[in-house]
């Protein structure tokens, strides 16, 4: 028998509202844990808080869920690259991956927070590629295809 359930495809598109701890533009960079297998973006230079990453990552899924499922929790997180020193977490957040195991897709914006509180958002995309048949059935993706890798327009700013 296997010990792997499949294969969770996590695509890491972009944040907003990110904290800044300082006036200089920063170069934000994503992490994503699984089953103790951590994976990291580039940092995207000058990102700010509204950095665009789209890359991908692949954890297998194991068939044990762990003690307290923590087989079934992804844990993101944003961090600051601090070339001389140690990066500075900007932001985390969980996701339980028990209803995307079931359904095969999730598309949707996971909060962070650090102890001082909210501190922006991450968009996700997951996919599991399970080691029996897929549903039959695929949702549409809550950001329209325009939207996917776009920055959020500043209201001040006015477009012709």
């Amino acid at each position: 028998m296997s010990s792997q359930l499949g294969t969770l495809v996590v695509v890491i598109l972009k944040a907003r509202h990110l904290h800044q701890p300082s006036f200089y533009k920063q170069d934000p960079y994503a992490q994503a844990v699984l089953s103790g297998q951590t994976q990291r973006t580039k940092p995207e230079p000058k990102g700010g808080q509204h950095p665009v990453w789209d890359e991908e990552f692949r954890f297998p899924v194991l068939t044990d869920p762990g003690k307290d499922k923590v087989n079934r929790k992804l844990e993101v997180s944003c961090w600051k690259d601090e070339p001389r020193g140690e990066d500075k977490l900007l932001g985390k957040g969980i996701v339980d991956i028990e209803s995307t195991l079931k359904t095969g897709e999730f598309d949707d914006w996971v909060p962070l927070e650090t102890s001082g509180g909210a501190r922006g958002e991450l968009y996700l995309e997951m996919t599991f590629y399970a080691n029996a048949p897929p549903p039959l059935n695929r949702r549409q993706s809550k950001l329209k295809q325009s939207d996917r890798l776009t920055r959020p327009q500043s209201a001040d700013r006015h477009l012709p």
